[in-house]
C-alpha cells in the first residue's frame, strides 16, 4: 500500500567527512548539518540504534519522480501504440498523491537482539504532513485494546486492529473519478449499492459499515487433533476461532435472517444464527452472532459464550502482560503468538504419518521454517502524529526481511520501460502489417472486379480508389504508398514499401 525501503543505508562515513555530536567513543558520527537528510532526527527519535541492525531512508520527492518516469513510460507507449493513447493519459503525480503514497517522507527501522535471544523490532514511516488516502485506512489515534478481555488466558493467537474501509473507498474512487471522470466513479457507487440488495445487505453498505476494530482469536487443543474431509486424510490440530468485526452486524443482520441455512434465536444482547444441520469437521458447529453493531463469527455457540463470559482471559495472562508491556498497551494494531502455536504448528508432519510423499515434502518445508520458541510473539501498530510505528518482540531481526522489500526507485521503471517499450514496438510492427496485408487484398479484388467489368487487363490505383471508386480510401498506417499499386491479369503478387524500407507482400 505504501512505497517503503529499496536498499537501506548504514550509516558510517569517513570522519574528515564527519561532525561528532560529543568527544565519546559512544558518540554517533553525523554527516554536517547541510548534508544531513531534512527527516533524520525525527525518524531517528522512534528507532534504536546500536543494535544488530539499523537502516534509514529518505523518500521525499520519489514519488513524484515516480510518476514522472511513468509519464515518460505511458508516452512511449502511446507514440508506439497510438490506439492505446486514450488510456494512457492520467496524471500520475495526482494519482499517488489521492492514493496518499507522498504522505510518506522516509522511514527507518531497527533491530537490538536482548539477553534470552529475541529480538526488539521497529519500523517508522515518517508522515509529517498526516495520512490521507490508502494510510487513512490504518484508522485513527491510538487507544487500549479493549477487546483482549474476549480471548481465553490460554489463547494460542490474537489480534485486534483498527481499519476504516470507507476512508479507503474514498481513495479508489478518488482515483476512478480522476482515470475516468466523475461518472465513471458514480457507476462505481451504483452498481455497488445494487450488488447484494436482493440478499438483504448491498456491497456498499457493507463497505460503509467497517469502520473500527476487528478482533480475532484462535485457541489450539493441547492433544486433540481432528481429520479434514479431503480425498487423502489429512489431520491438523483441534482448534477454536473466535471473530469479532465493529460496524459489519449492522449492514448485515437482516441479510442473514433471510437465510433459510441458519437457525435464529435471542440470546440476551445476542441474536443469534446457527447453521443447521452437521459440517463433516469433527467440533465444527459454527454460529454468527449479533450485538448491536458488531458481528461474531465462532466455531462453536459454546465458544462464543466462554470468550464473552469469562472473568479472567488473556488481559489477565502474566506472558501477555510482559509481552504487551515491551511494545505499548495503547495503539492501532496487535498480533499476539503463544509458543504452543508455533509448537501444535510443527506437529503438522507428525500427526500425518500416511500423507502422500509430495505432501510430507511439503509438511516438511513447513515445519522447518517455524521458530522452536519458548516466549510469545508480539508485534504493535501506532499511529503517531508524524507517522506510524510498527514495534515488535521476536525471534529474529529485521535483516531477513529486507530482501524481500519492494526496490523503490526510479531505476526499477526505467528497466520496466527498456522491457516494455520494445515489447509494444513489436505488437505495433505486427499489427501495422496485417492492416497493409488486409489493404492489399481489398485493393487486389476490386482490381480484378474492375478489370472483369471493363474488359481491361491492367488496374491502377485511380481507377480503384477515389470517392466516386469501388474503394473510397487506403489509409496508410506505416507511411506506404498506395499510389504506386498497379494489377495486372497474370500478375502473382503485389506489394508496398513502408517508410523503413520493409516490403509487405500478397499472394494473388
Amino acid at each position: 500500500m505504501v512505497p517503503l525501503i529499496a536498499v537501506l543505508l548504514v550509516v558510517g562515513l569517513k570522519q574528515s567527512q564527519v561532525l561528532t555530536a560529543a568527544e565519546s567513543k559512544d558518540s554517533v558520527a553525523l554527516v554536517p548539518t547541510n548534508e544531513r537528510s531534512a527527516h533524520f532526527a525525527a525518524v531517528n527519535r522512534q528507532l534504536e540504534l546500536g543494535g544488530k541492525f539499523y537502516g534509514y531512508v529518505d523518500v521525499d520527492g520519489d514519488v513524484l519522480k515516480l510518476a514522472a518516469s511513468l509519464r515518460q513510460v505511458a508516452d512511449s507507449i502511446a507514440k508506439a501504440e497510438p490506439a492505446a493513447a486514450p488510456f494512457l493519459k492520467p496524471d500520475f503525480a495526482k494519482i499517488f498523491d489521492d492514493l496518499g503514497l507522498s504522505d510518506i517522507k522516509a522511514a527507518g527501522l531497527s533491530s537490538v537482539q536482548e539477553a534470552g535471544g529475541s529480538f526488539r523490532n521497529r519500523v517508522f514511516f515518517y508522515t509529517p504532513g498526516g495520512r490521507h488516502g490508502l494510510l487513512a485506512g490504518l484508522g485513527g489515534s491510538a487507544a487500549p485494546y479493549i477487546y483482549t478481555k474476549l480471548a481465553p488466558a490460554d489463547a494460542d493467537f490474537y489480534s485486534e486492529a483498527e481499519i476504516d474501509l470507507p476512508a479507503v473507498y474514498s481513495a479508489i474512487r478518488a482515483v476512478v473519478s480522476r482515470v475516468g471522470g466523475e461518472t465513471v466513479a458514480n457507476l462505481m457507487d451504483t452498481q455497488l449499492k445494487a450488488a447484494g440488495t436482493q440478499g438483504g445487505a448491498s456491497a456498499f453498505d457493507v463497505i460503509q459499515s467497517l469502520k473500527g476494530r476487528g478482533v480475532s482469536v484462535l485457541r489450539f487443543d493441547p492433544e486433540k487433533n481432528i481429520a479434514l474431509p479431503t480425498p487423502q486424510p489429512f489431520n491438523i490440530p483441534a482448534f477454536s476461532l473466535l471473530i469479532r468485526v465493529d460496524g459489519l452486524g449492522g449492514a448485515l443482520e437482516k441479510a442473514l435472517a433471510a437465510v433459510p441455512m441458519f437457525d435464529v434465536s435471542q440470546d440476551g444482547a445476542l441474536k443469534l444464527f446457527a447453521f443447521k444441520g452437521e459440517l463433516p469437521i469433527e467440533g465444527l458447529k459454527p454460529v454468527i452472532a449479533i450485538e448491536g453493531k458488531a458481528l461474531y463469527l465462532a466455531t462453536s455457540i459454546a465458544f462464543l459464550k466462554e470468550c464473552r463470559n469469562q472473568k479472567s482471559g488473556l488481559d489477565q495472562n502474566p506472558a501477555y502482560q510482559r509481552a504487551l508491556a515491551q511494545v505499548g498497551r495503547d495503539g492501532n494494531g496487535v498480533a499476539y503468538v503463544s509458543p504452543r502455536f508455533f509448537a501444535r504448528v510443527r506437529q503438522l508432519d507428525a500427526i500425518n504419518p500416511n500423507a502422500a510423499p509430495e505432501a510430507k515434502r511439503v509438511l516438511g518445508m513447513v515445519v522447518a521454517q517455524l521458530p522452536e520458541v519458548n516466549y510469545p510473539i508480539i508485534a504493535e501498530r501506532i499511529n503517531l502524529p508524524d507517522g506510524i510505528l510498527v514495534k515488535s518482540q521476536s525471534y529474529r531481526s529485521l535483516k531477513q526481511d529486507v530482501a524481500m522489500l519492494a526496490v523503490y526507485n526510479p531505476v526499477t521503471v526505467g528497466f520496466l520501460a527498456a522491457m516494455a517499450i520494445p515489447a509494444f514496438q513489436k505488437v505495433r510492427s505486427s499489427s501495422q502489417e496485417k492492416t497493409i496485408q488486409n489493404n492489399l487484398r481489398q485493393f487486389s479484388a476490386a482490381a480484378q472486379q474492375y478489370m472483369l467489368e471493363n474488359a481491361k487487363n491492367v488496374a491502377k490505383y485511380d481507377d480503384i480508389v477515389g470517392p466516386d471508386k469501388a474503394i473510397r480510401e487506403l489509409s496508410p498506417v506505416a507511411g506506404e504508398d498506395y499510389k504506386s499499386l498497379v494489377v495486372h491479369t497474370d500478375d502473382e503478387s503485389i506489394s508496398v514499401h513502408t517508410a523503413d524500407g520493409k516490403v509487405i507482400s500478397i499472394r494473388l
